[in-house]
C-alpha cells in the first residue's frame, strides 16, 4: 500500500512539473507531429499540404509532389484521443505561448501526451526498483533523479517522440520482467507486451531492434532450464495475445508506409527533404566510434560543427550509475543483461549517428532509453543508504546528491534556453536571489502552471476509469473463479 501511495505521488508531481513546463508547440519536429495529427482529425487522411507550417519547412517528406511528415506516424495516433478530448473538455485558463496555432485551447490537452507518458515512465522504474528490493528512498531518490535531472524533463513537456517512446521502452522491459520471473505469459501480459513493443516501433523507427532484442529475451526465459526450475509455460493464449497486440499496430506502420511511401518497408526518411543520408542505414550511421561515443558521453564536435553535451556532462548524476552495475548484474543477472544491455546497444548505435548531437546538441536520441541507466543508479544509492555512519558516508552522500542538484540545474538551464522559452540573462539582476530575480527565471521556465487544473481533472477522470475497470475485471474474474481473493486484497 505504502508502494502504491508513493508510486501516485510520484507521477502526479512529475506530471504536474513537466505540464507547468509545457509552452504547446516549440519547434519544426512537435510541428511536423502537430501536422500529421491535424491532417488525420481534419481532413482524414495522411497528406499534411495544408498544415506545412507548422514544420517550418524543415522536417517534411515529399514524395511525388505530395507532402508529408517525415517523422515517425506514432506520436500524432497517440496524441489523436488528446487532441479531440480538448474540444468538450473545460477551456483554458490561461491560454498557451505556443510557437505555433496560437488560440487553439486543444493545445493544452495535446500537450498531455507527453507529460502523462514521461510521468508514467518514472513511476515504472519506481516499481522496477522497489522489485529489486531497493529500499523505498534509494528507489524514490533514483526516480526522481531520472524525472528531473536527466533530459526527460524537457521531453516530457513537448509533443517530440521521445517520451511516448520511452514508456513504451521501460514498460516493455518490465513486461519482459516479470514474464521471466513468472515462467509464463500470461493472456494480459501478452497482450500489453505487444501493444507496447509494436506500438514503440510505430512511435520509433529505430525501436524495432528494441523490439526483437526484448522478444529474444521473453522467448529465452521462457526457454531457459535450471535445476530448480523446470522448463516454463508459454500458454497459447499468451503467445497468441502478444502476436496480435504487437500486429495491429506494425499492420497499421505497413500499411501507412505502402500508401504513402510506396511499399511497407519504406519509411518517411527515404524522402526527407533536409535529411538526404536518412534514406539508407550506411549513410545514417556513419560517425567513428572514436568520434562519436565521446560526443555522447561527454563532449564533441559532429559533422555539422554542432557541438553536443554528452550524457554525464549535462546530467552528471548518471556518473552514480557507473558504481550500481556491479551490484546490479551480481544480483540480477540475465536482467542486467536485459537493461544494460538495452542501453549498451543504442549508445554505441547513437554514438554513430550521423548527427549525434542531435540539433538540440544533447544526445537526444538515447532520452527513451535513459531510464533503464537509473536502474544501477538506484542500486548505487541503495549501497549508499546501507553504509554505516561515518565521515566517509557523508562525503560520499554530499557527492551523489551534488551530482543530482547539478543535474536539476543543468535541466533547467536546458529548458530555458531551448526553442520558445524565452529567458535572456542580461534581463537578470546582478543580485542572487532577490524575489524579482526568481520570479523572472521561474516565470519563464513554468509557463503553463496556471492551466494545471485541467491535468489535474483529465488525470483524475482517467483515475476513476481504471479504478472501474478494475473492479469490473476483478467481479468478472471472481464470478468465474470464486476461488480468487477479492479485489480489495489485491496489490
Amino acid at each position: 500500500m505504502r508502494d502504491r501511495l508513493i508510486r501516485a505521488l510520484l507521477f502526479v508531481v512529475v506530471s504536474s512539473t513537466y505540464y507547468a513546463t509545457a509552452s504547446g508547440l516549440t519547434s519544426s519536429n512537435d510541428g511536423s507531429h502537430y501536422a500529421l495529427l491535424r491532417a488525420m482529425v481534419d481532413e482524414g487522411r495522411f497528406r499534411i499540404e495544408t498544415y506545412t507550417h507548422f514544420a517550418e519547412g524543415n522536417d517534411l517528406a515529399i514524395r511525388d509532389g505530395a507532402i508529408y511528415s517525415d517523422r515517425p506516424p506514432g506520436t500524432a495516433l497517440l496524441a489523436v484521443p488528446f487532441y479531440i478530448a480538448g474540444g468538450v473538455l473545460p477551456r483554458l485558463i490561461r491560454e498557451l505561448p505556443t510557437r505555433h496555432d496560437e488560440g487553439n485551447p486543444r493545445l493544452a490537452y495535446l500537450v498531455m501526451l507527453p507529460v502523462l507518458a514521461g510521468a508514467a515512465t518514472a513511476a515504472i522504474l519506481y516499481s522496477l526498483l522497489r522489485g529489486y528490493d531497493l529500499p523505498p528512498m534509494a528507489a524514490l531518490t533514483a526516480a526522481v533523479a531520472f524525472a528531473f535531472g536527466s533530459t526527460m524533463w524537457k521531453y516530457g513537456s513537448v509533443l517530440f517522440s521521445h517520451a511516448p517512446s520511452a514508456v513504451l521502452v521501460i514498460g516493455g522491459v518490465a513486461l519482459a520482467i516479470h514474464v521471466g520471473r513468472a515462467g509464463q505469459l500470461r493472456p494480459l501480459t501478452g497482450l500489453l507486451l505487444g501493444l507496447a513493443l509494436g506500438f514503440s516501433v510505430v512511435v520509433e523507427y529505430s525501436n524495432a531492434l528494441f523490439a526483437g532484442l526484448v522478444l529474444a529475451y521473453v522467448a529465452w526465459s521462457l526457454l531457459w532450464v535450471k535445476e530448480d526450475k523446470p522448463v516454463a509455460d508459454a500458454g497459447w493464449g499468451g503467445i497468441a495475445l502478444l502476436v496480435a497486440g504487437m500486429g495491429l499496430p506494425v499492420a497499421f506502420l505497413l500499411f501507412y508506409n505502402t500508401v504513402n511511401f510506396g511499399g511497407p518497408l519504406t519509411t518517411s526518411y527515404q524522402y526527407a527533404i533536409n535529411y538526404p543520408w536518412a534514406a539508407s542505414f550506411g549513410t545514417t550511421f556513419d560517425v567513428p566510434w572514436r568520434q562519436g561515443l565521446p560526443g555522447m558521453l561527454w563532449y564533441g564536435v559532429d559533422a555539422r560543427g554542432e557541438e553536443n553535451q554528452g550524457l554525464f556532462l549535462l546530467m552528471p548524476v548518471m556518473l552514480i550509475g557507473l558504481f550500481g552495475v556491479w551490484a546490479y548484474a551480481k544480483r540480477w543477472g540475465r536482467e542486467a543483461v536485459l537493461v544494460l544491455g538495452l542501453f549498451g546497444v543504442y549508445l554505441l548505435l547513437f554514438a554513430r549517428h550521423h548527427t549525434f548531437s542531435g540539433f538540440t546538441a544533447d544526445g537526444r536520441y538515447l532520452a527513451p532509453f535513459l531510464a533503464l541507466w537509473f536502474v544501477p543508479v538506484g542500486f548505487t544509492l541503495a549501497e549508499l543508504h546501507s553504509i554505516k555512519d561515518s565521515a566517509g558516508k557523508a562525503v560520499l552522500m554530499l557527492i551523489a546528491y551534488g551530482l543530482l542538484f547539478l543535474s536539476v540545474r543543468n535541466m533547467l538551464a536546458h529548458i530555458a534556453f531551448s526553442y520558445n522559452y524565452h529567458l535572456d540573462p542580461g534581463l537578470v539582476a546582478r543580485r542572487a536571489a532577490t524575489p524579482a530575480n526568481w520570479r523572472y527565471i521561474l516565470g519563464n521556465i513554468f509557463v503553463n502552471w496556471q492551466n494545471l487544473p485541467l491535468l489535474w481533472f483529465v488525470e483524475g477522470g482517467i483515475t476513476v476509469i481504471l479504478l472501474a475497470g478494475r473492479a469490473l475485471w476483478h467481479r468478472a474474474a471472481n464470478h468465474l473463479n470464486p476461488a480468487l481473493p477479492p479485489a480489495s486484497g489485491a496489490e
